[in-house]
């Protein structure tokens, strides 16, 4: 079983993922994002690259794997130590240097290491890697980018000044950059990998439990805008404007990116052609798409915590 998620976002005046700081000016992190150019009849006329403010999927996947911990924490779910405390360690390492644990035992000691994946590697002599272990993470989330086909992301300096205690009439001033943007965004689940061992056959026995943790974590990572940082002076006005979902088997299927248009048919077209089963689940707040008008080919919802429900109930009912 495979789960797709494309969601739409506004967020107004965020600095959630600073890429580097020149002397006193902080740049926000920007990405190549593809403009689109048509003609008064609609036709595609010409492709331009710009580069327009972004948040990671590394950053993303951070504030989802403190989410995982906390929820974890409630729910009597193993994590490592490492994971434990990933905030006074200054990350998620995952036993990074110790790679005499094996995969199962990892899958088995730690939700954070069995569902965001893990690698360790050991030196050898002469700088020689060996020992590696690795796990791909059946949770994978994309970059955060403008929707480029509906209007340009836009990063704008802010200036801001420090006080000097030593001398008040010099101040320091300094710029950091904003962003602001409609923003699309991505997020896959392996859901079949979840608590499922690599080196031998067989599941963990609180699978259940750690899928239901997965998709509640997704939705305390958007609720609670867990991602990101920067925030005490720059917590964006946010807010999830739609979103499409689909879960298929056994052959996965990614939902095509909800962009200015109307993404719900797209997918639904989509689906009806494609192998194996799939079930769309939708909601939007902008009215630009025909979510809640395509009878049981898609279902509808009305916010982004209601499609998450929707789907993580469905995918529990059909885990045996």
């Amino acid at each position: 079983m495979y789960v797709s998620f494309g969601f739409r976002f506004r967020a107004e005046v965020e600095a959630l993922n600073m890429a580097e700081a020149v002397g006193n000016y902080t740049r926000h992190r920007t990405a190549p994002v593809m403009v689109i150019e048509r003609d008064q009849d609609g036709r595609v006329i010409a492709y331009k690259v710009t580069m327009a403010p972004a948040v990671s999927g590394q950053s993303i996947a951070f504030g989802f794997m403190s989410a995982l911990v906390k929820l974890a924490n409630q729910r009597n779910l193993p994590v490592c130590d490492e994971c434990q405390n990933y905030s006074k360690l200054g990350g998620f390492f995952k036993r990074a240097d110790r790679p005499e644990i094996g995969r199962d035992e990892r899958i088995r000691t730690c939700v954070v290491e069995d569902v965001t994946g893990f690698m360790a590697t050991k030196e050898r002599g002469g700088g020689e890697k060996g020992g590696m272990i690795r796990r791909t993470s059946p949770v994978m989330f994309s970059y955060m980018v403008p929707d480029s086909y509906s209007a340009r992301g836009v990063v704008m300096p802010q200036l801001h000044v420090r006080y000097n205690l030593q001398n008040p009439q010099q101040q320091v001033p300094y710029q950091v950059e904003a962003g602001t943007a409609i923003y699309i965004h991505g997020v896959a689940i392996d859901v079949e990998r979840i608590g499922r061992f690599e080196d031998s056959d067989g599941y963990v026995g609180d699978r259940k439990a750690r899928i239901e943790a997965v998709f509640d974590a997704l939705k305390a990572l958007y609720g609670g805008l867990l991602f990101g940082a920067k925030k005490a002076r720059y917590t964006p006005i946010f807010e999830a404007l739609g979103g499409i979902a689909a879960i298929s088997h056994p052959i996965p299927f990614t939902v095509s990116p909800p962009r200015m248009r109307d993404y719900v048919e797209e997918n639904a077209k989509r689906a009806a052609a494609y192998i194996g089963e799939v079930s769309l689940f939708c909601f939007d707040k902008e009215g630009i798409t025909s979510c809640g008008k395509t009878g049981d080919k898609v279902k509808a919802v009305s916010n982004l915590e209601e499609l998450i429900n929707s789907v993580k109930d469905l995918v529990l009912n059909k885990i045996k």
